[in-house]
């Protein structure tokens, strides 16, 4: 209080005396305790008092407060608080002579020590509120009284300026913009003040001195981060003419994920549009595209029929949820109509592509665009006039490619990928009845060519598999034998009973148990697939499979497959016989070894196994596989003669008789061919699993496949997920990268960059972390003299920042835990099931198929040049019905990861010297904030180290930093966010201010 008089005093006696600034400084120096701001004895405010006492503003006050200012003495938090303060509006000259002083020192506003940052925000808030309330006095006044003096124009006018410097001052609105989140109810106070301007000023007329002046306003009304800059580093939509991103994404989805219901490709889709920041009509034109790309490059049966089922009946969906979606939440829903504009839009996109619609047209035998939409007509994404108006843009190239065909054609899978609908919708009704000989006749048809292909494709792309599943599970428990039945209901009973377990058998196969079966379910297949059928990830072991055998029923079958003449085989229920077999068969191999029984015995008992029932050969395989997992490679001779005489032909006459045989014999062949190859792969047959190629090359070889194709097609996609399995993340990653900063042109650049995103889907998880953690800082540490700069380094940034982005929006928690029980169709790398499979040999894998082999019985010689073991796996992906959600909190790996990388990125800034290093960071941290789009990477953002923004102003000492890529960094609902904001808001803006001054 002491001092505040003594301030008082020396006022009084300066304004008196006519002091000059200077001496205005020296004096109010001796009265100031050394080291100790003005601040702390109301300076500002003690020289603002006396400044407007009168009705006019002294002018010679104002000059010691600027001094001050200057000399700082006082802080600018303190003035503008002052300032606002000032209640007295109608002295019009004391306002104007406030808003010219404001106008000399807006310019330079800053804060200069840390208990000055805290005020600052507040001090902002209240200056707005300040100068919009002399806007509405002003305004109103004039709409009462018609005119307006000119003492109050010029008023306004200044009004004006000081608004448009205000909003010209990005440090300002920064300090806004936090300062509104300090005082929560701020900014209804500024949008009830606009909407008053705004009514008077429409009411009355009157036109602002600046044009822009109604807008500023509004933005001050309305601020948001949105208004502050941030310089774009993710390249713009319209500077990419053709997009590489979408077809790799949803080649490897589809490849690994065909059972996911339609919401997870449109989560998957909006992340990349979100990235991309594609309108629909982009995304719908490469969403079509990428599938009229996948299908143009695709021959093998089981892909071509996947991405035709895939284009056909879940493309159609997945277009018309992205659509609804868009709509904004309370915004007037659109009249109905028949079509989709957007996709109307991005067909027309689409037909400018004449070579990609010229091979569809070749390959399809017809014109794709009007097979397309004539279907798409039903769900209303297009209508009539549409599909006409697009088949006769076609209609001449497709009749010229006919010409040249001469109708030498061969019909395409996607011919008949339309009607496999119909087809699976009958067998499903028929599966609900309960008759035996309808269920046969239907059952039996599946399989004949690739009949059961189409089917599969079709109910695995409109999620009605597992339906198709439970049908024929209840089925195959159905067809038990019913006691005292004999004769022909007895031999359809044991038909049905074989081609459903058959077909339930090769699904498990393709999708996996954990994807098409319930967890605890009790059917006899089910059990029959938990405790023995030979799964590629999970192994079974033989003991466990013999303990389930009965002695005496084992006993049984033994002597009426040695002696079928003699024997009177008591009544055994098809299931009894299939958990037996293996007891049978270890019986049967110990006395060949002990050569108790002859090859041509072992022959004869193998042959009637499989005379009987072909599920018994496929159950009898299963143990044999089994078996083999559990000896030495010099014990593999025998059990597997026994699996290739499951696979020796049957003759005509055998075939003659049993009804609809052929078609249960070949899928048997099939379904045991898999098991073999999964354990034994021939060394003479050309397979896609096995390569003894060092993984470099075949890398190189399939990327170079990449690279032409100018695409990911699915054959590619195969390879580099089993690359992944055979030379773990890291590796893999390593050579995509290494890949990507290879390439000498931006275009080119880009291209690489959107593939090899797609590719690290494979396991975003796994490649995320070995990204972060393994490969990032290393290349960068190594080789930033060569080719880790620019625009390598961006490229390098945006990947990282995708893929983080990708890994936190694929699942929460409770996900993480639900997708260990959903596999995929593809092998695993799961580390549990790698430990259980740690007795296979090691032999490189890049992706597989089925072998055919020798009928009889081989030789040892060609056993000893087999080759060794191999353990396939399957690996896992999240539930189905989970759309991505960005969770509250990083889980691991990815939290360790990011972690870990922040603490490289403290390392590259620590020093003083600007560096592509320090560049890097700042390129990442850009990247993550702009494509991340504030709360989507907030729990990322959590953990960026506290001094790691200051540091990084302090090294990097160029103007790409802005104030919005500083505010968005931190959580200003929070106390701490809103201090470490301000925090780097000033170092920001007083190194801008030393940048940018005149050194005398």
């Amino acid at each position: 209080m002491k001092e505040n008089n003594k301030i008082l005093q020396l006022i009084n006696v300066a304004w008196r005396e006519r002091w000059s600034d200077s001496q205005w400084g020296i004096n109010i120096k001796k009265v100031l305790p050394r080291g100790v701001s003005g601040d702390v004895y109301n300076l500002a405010d003690c020289l603002l008092q006396q400044a407007v006492i009168g009705s006019t503003a002294n002018p010679l006050v104002l000059n010691y407060l600027k001094h001050s200012l200057c000399a700082h003495l006082v802080s600018h938090a303190a003035v503008l608080r002052c300032i606002a303060k000032y209640d007295k509006l109608a002295r019009v000259y004391c306002v104007t002579a406030l808003l010219e002083f404001l106008l000399s020192i807006i310019d330079g506003i800053t804060c200069r020590i840390k208990s000055e940052e805290t005020l600052l925000p507040s001090a902002m808030v209240q200056l707005v509120h300040w100068l919009m309330q002399i806007f509405a006095r002003s305004v109103q006044q004039y709409e009462m009284r018609g005119d307006m003096s000119a003492e109050q124009s010029f008023m306004l006018e200044q009004s004006c300026k000081l608004l448009d410097h205000l909003t010209q001052q990005q440090f300002l609105m920064s300090m806004l913009y936090v300062g509104c989140h300090e005082e929560v109810d701020a900014l209804e106070r500024f949008r009830e003040l606009y909407a008053s301007i705004k009514a008077s000023l429409t009411s009355s007329n009157l036109t602002l001195s600046s044009l822009a002046a109604e807008q500023q306003l509004k933005q001050l009304a309305y601020i948001d981060v949105k208004n502050l800059e941030l310089q774009s580093l993710n390249p713009l939509p319209s500077a990419e003419k053709i997009s590489c991103c979408v077809q790799p994404l949803l080649a490897v989805e589809v490849l690994l994920n065909p059972c996911k219901d339609t919401s997870y490709y449109v989560a998957e889709l909006q992340m990349l549009q979100r990235l991309k920041g594609y309108s629909n009509t982009r995304l719908f034109y490469e969403i079509i595209r990428a599938g009229f790309l996948t299908l143009s490059n695709v021959a093998d049966t089981s892909p071509d029929t996947m991405w035709g089922a895939f284009m056909f009946f879940k493309m159609p969906h997945i277009i018309k949820q992205l659509h609804a979606l868009q709509r904004v939440p309370g915004e007037q829903p659109q009249p109905p109509t028949d079509y989709i504009p957007e996709l109307v839009e991005a067909l027309e996109l689409l037909i400018e592509d004449n070579l990609l619609l010229d091979f569809m047209d070749h390959k399809c035998s017809c014109n794709i665009i009007e097979f397309l939409l004539n279907d798409w007509t039903k769900q209303q994404l297009v209508n009539d006039v549409h599909v006409k108006k697009f088949a006769s843009q076609r209609e001449a190239a497709s009749l010229l490619l006919k010409k040249c065909d001469n109708g030498q054609q061969t019909p395409s899978n996607i011919n008949f990928i339309k009607r496999a609908e119909v087809p699976l919708s009958g067998v499903l009704k028929t599966l609900c009845t309960n008759k035996v000989q309808d269920m046969v006749n239907v059952l039996c048809q599946v399989p004949v060519g690739n009949s059961f292909e189409l089917i599969l494709s079709v109910a695995t792309v409109e999620g009605r598999l597992k339906t198709f599943v439970s049908r024929l599970i209840q089925c195959n428990e159905n067809s038990k034998p019913i006691p005292g039945e004999l004769g022909k209901l007895s031999v359809i009973r044991s038909t049905l009973f074989d081609v459903s377990f058959l077909m339930l058998t090769s699904i498990v196969q393709t999708y996996g148990s954990d994807v098409v079966l319930p967890e605890r379910g009790d059917s006899f297949f089910e059990k029959w697939v938990r405790e023995c059928m030979m799964e590629r990830n999970k192994l079974k072991n033989p003991r466990q499979i013999l303990a389930l055998c009965d002695e005496s029923i084992v006993d049984e079958l033994l002597l009426s497959l040695s002696k079928p003449e003699a024997a009177q085989l008591k009544p055994l229920t098809w299931q009894d016989i299939c958990l037996n077999l293996p007891g049978v068969l270890h019986h049967v191999l110990i006395a060949w070894e002990q050569e108790t029984l002859s090859s041509a015995d072992v022959k004869s008992i193998l042959d009637n196994i499989k005379r009987r029932l072909f599920s018994y050969s496929v159950c009898a395989t299963s143990f044999l596989c089994a078996y083999m997992y559990s000896v030495r490679e010099t014990e593999l001779l025998k059990p597997l003669n026994m699996i290739q005489q499951f696979l020796a032909p049957l003759t005509n006459e055998e075939l003659s008789s049993q009804e609809n045989a052929k078609e249960r014999l070949a899928l048997s062949y099939q379904i045991i061919r898999k098991m073999q190859h999964d354990v034994h792969p021939a060394p003479n047959t050309k397979s896609r699993l096995i390569s003894h190629t060092p993984l470099i090359e075949q890398f190189r070889e399939c990327w170079r496949t990449v690279a032409e194709a100018g695409h990911l097609p699915v054959k590619a996609a195969q390879s580099l997920e089993s690359l992944l399995l055979a030379g773990g993340a890291s590796w893999l990653v390593t050579q995509l990268v290494e890949q990507l900063i290879g390439c000498k042109y931006m275009r080119d650049m880009a291209k690489c960059m959107d593939i090899v995103f797609a590719v690290m889907h494979l396991d975003i998880e796994r490649t995320t972390e070995a990204l972060l953690q393994y490969v990032v800082a290393p290349m960068i540490l190594r080789r930033q003299d060569e080719d880790i700069n620019e625009p390598q380094s961006l490229v390098l940034a945006r990947l990282c920042v995708y893929c983080i982005i990708s890994c936190l929006e694929t699942r929460s928690s409770a996900s993480a835990a639900a997708a260990a029980a959903f596999k995929k169709r593809s092998r695993s790398h799961d580390e549990e099931e790698l430990a259980t499979t740690a007795n296979a040999a090691k032999v490189r894998k890049v992706i597989g198929d089925g072998s055919d082999n020798s009928n009889d019985f081989a030789d040892a010689n060609s056993i000893a040049a087999a080759g060794t073991n191999v353990a396939a796996l399957l690996s896992s992906a999240p539930s189905a019905a989970e759309l991505r959600a960005t969770p509250l909190s990083l889980k691991e790996p990815l939290q360790s990861s990011v972690k870990h990388i922040f603490r490289i990125f403290m390392q590259f800034v620590s020093g003083d010297e600007l560096s592509p290093k320090a560049v890097f960071v700042y390129q990442f941290i850009s990247l993550l904030v702009e494509c991340g789009g504030g709360e989507r990477v907030a729990p990322v953002l959590r953990l960026l180290p506290p001094l790691l923004m200051q540091q990084l102003l302090k090294v990097l000492a160029t103007d790409d930093i802005r104030v919005g890529l500083i505010s968005r960094l931190y959580d200003l609902r929070l106390q701490g966010g809103r201090q470490a904001a301000v925090a780097d808001l000033c170092l920001w803006r007083n190194m801008q201010l030393a940048r940018h001054s005149i050194h005398l």
